[in-house]
């Protein structure tokens, strides 16, 4: 069933003309619905979509994780220590000696497991409050967005090294 906000489109734009303030706000709201069904299992969304990744992909070194999640160095390196301080990963051995691997642990298996339902409920939770239309349009206009601003940086990052 979907929720009316009674804010016409155009007065939500007026609010935050900034692209960036208008996402950083549907994200924290994002967060703060999957968090709070993830509070129960002890985990938080951030590590339930580092746990997942590392889960789904395997061995995965920092910069494909970096790259996936579209996360600077500093910030996944504290969301990594943290993972790895409460024991739900590990490095492992990589081809190359210069690169750290992460996997999950036996320990983050089980709290991955423990979290899955509380996260299949927060996903369904977001999808029953939008029209199928707009859960569609949702998906579509994130990766474009994603896709727009990397673009974008790596034009930035051409044009200040000239």
């Amino acid at each position: 069933m979907r929720r009316s906000t009674n804010t016409p489109a155009g007065e939500a734009r007026a609010g935050f003309p900034c692209a960036c303030a208008t996402v950083r706000r549907a994200a924290r709201a994002v967060t703060q619905l999957y968090d709070g069904h993830l509070r129960s299992s002890e985990i938080e969304g951030t590590q339930f979509a580092l746990l997942s990744v590392l889960s789904s992909q395997g061995p995965c070194s920092q910069a494909a994780i970096g790259h996936r999640f579209a996360l600077d160095k500093t910030t996944l390196s504290r969301n990594l220590k943290l993972l790895k301080d409460k024991g739900w990963i590990e490095t492992a051995a990589a081809a190359d000696g210069r690169e750290r691997r992460y996997v999950l642990t036996a320990a983050g298996e089980k709290r991955l497991a423990a979290a899955k339902p509380a996260w299949r409920r927060a996903q369904e939770h977001l999808r029953t409050s939008m029209t199928a239309k707009e859960w569609d349009a949702m998906w579509k206009l994130l990766h474009a967005m994603t896709a727009a601003a990397q673009t974008a940086q790596r034009g930035l990052a051409e044009g200040n090294a000239k």
